[in-house]
């Protein structure tokens, strides 16, 4: 069965619950991965956010294992349902109450997870205004602002054995998300991995696409992965790209990227630092003081107006859209004195009038660019 759409949700209800649905492709993918590691029938497979059942395709090839699906949409659960009577369902909250005896699992019964499970980072910006009407119930001891990172710390509670799951990069590659999905990670250690756009999916946007992940996770209690592992993984895109955090230097790493309370004698205000794809939709320099504006160090300068640059003339891949600005730090010298020239000529509400650019500075900022964001391994 194929269906990559939740038709029956408004975009509200598919923003609050995080209902993507996947594409049959990356659970024919899941299936070659799982065939290497499971050869029997004992293995009981659990989406615990099932959806329509696109990931209960599986019982195909394992068709001796037990299946095991559950969603909080009610509507879904009974398609799903229909298609796949041999397959044990349940409607309820995967979040709450989380034990395997709440699936008729038990504590012996070697256990795989697979799915799509929902993400919703309450802090985003995109749609920030619908998720915070977010009221769905999470144990505390799971609990994070995203409902994906919940997800990958219910799987722990679960104690999976192996868990074949799409998720944001940005849960492997942002500290604080990393950190929040701690209780997953310290259990367990990546197997397989692969990067694609979120622009795969229906109903998100396909012009400013986020990286997404399938991986099969193993456990290896205690013995996870961590931060400075996944510093030196070589991630593969589907399209043939192949990259690592080491690839480049952020600039975040320099500068401010928060409001915070120090003050300077010259006054230069810059917008709140996120990511690459909230670059592209929010400001940079600004005139007023409102809580994100951050205060810039006149001795910094030169990195915030490289961040108004790279606004302006970077293409970045998909696969950069979570990460910090990039730069090339060992070149950076080369065209300080071309960005603050550009970004201040752009910006005369800041900085007043100031002479044009020539068109030899601006070339040598966007060759500059252009290789940062073609940088791969």
């Amino acid at each position: 069965m194929t269906q990559e759409r939740p038709e029956h949700l408004n975009r509200s209800q598919i923003i609050i619950q995080g209902s993507f649905y996947t594409p049959e492709k990356f659970v024919e993918l899941a299936g070659r991965w799982i065939k290497e590691f499971i050869h029997d029938s004992s293995y009981i497979f659990l989406d615990s956010s099932c959806g329509y059942g696109a990931f209960l395709q599986l019982h195909d090839l394992f068709n001796e294992n037990r299946f095991i699906g559950n969603d909080i949409d009610e509507h879904a659960v009974s398609i799903a349902a229909t298609v796949y009577p041999d397959i044990s369902f349940f409607c309820q909250n995967a979040l709450t109450q989380v034990s395997r005896d709440a699936f008729g699992i038990s504590d012996n019964d070697p256990l795989i997870v697979v799915g799509n499970p929902p993400y919703n980072d309450t802090t985003s910006q995109s749609g920030q205004k619908i998720k915070r009407g977010n009221d769905i119930k999470i144990d505390n001891d799971i609990k994070s602002r995203d409902l994906g990172i919940s997800f990958l710390n219910s799987y722990d509670k679960l104690k999976a054995d192996y868990a074949c799951i799409l998720h944001p990069l940005s849960y492997l590659i942002k500290k604080a998300n990393f950190k929040s999905a701690s209780k997953f990670f310290n259990n367990y250690q990546i197997e397989k991995i692969i990067v694609f756009p979120s622009s795969e999916f229906a109903n998100t946007s396909k012009t400013v696409s986020f990286p997404v992940v399938m991986a099969l996770y193993r456990r290896h209690e205690g013995n996870g992965v961590t931060f400075d592992k996944v510093k030196n993984i070589v991630f593969n895109t589907t399209d043939g790209c192949s990259f690592s955090i080491n690839c480049w230097d952020y600039v975040g790493d320099y500068i401010r990227k928060y409001p915070g309370n120090i003050r300077y004698d010259q006054e230069i205000l810059f917008y709140t630092l996120r990511d690459v794809n909230a670059l592209k939709r929010s400001r940079t320099f600004i005139t007023e003081r409102i809580a994100n504006a951050i205060d810039v160090d006149p001795k910094l300068l030169a990195y915030y107006c490289y961040i108004d640059c790279f606004k302006k003339y970077a293409n970045a891949p998909y696969y950069l859209g979570n990460f910090d600005i990039p730069f090339i730090k060992e070149k950076f010298s080369s065209i300080s004195e071309s960005v603050t020239k550009i970004a201040k000529h752009n910006h005369p509400e800041v900085f007043g009038s100031n002479d044009a650019p020539t068109d030899a500075e601006i070339e040598s900022v966007i060759k500059y660019i252009n290789k940062v964001t073609s940088l791969s391994l």
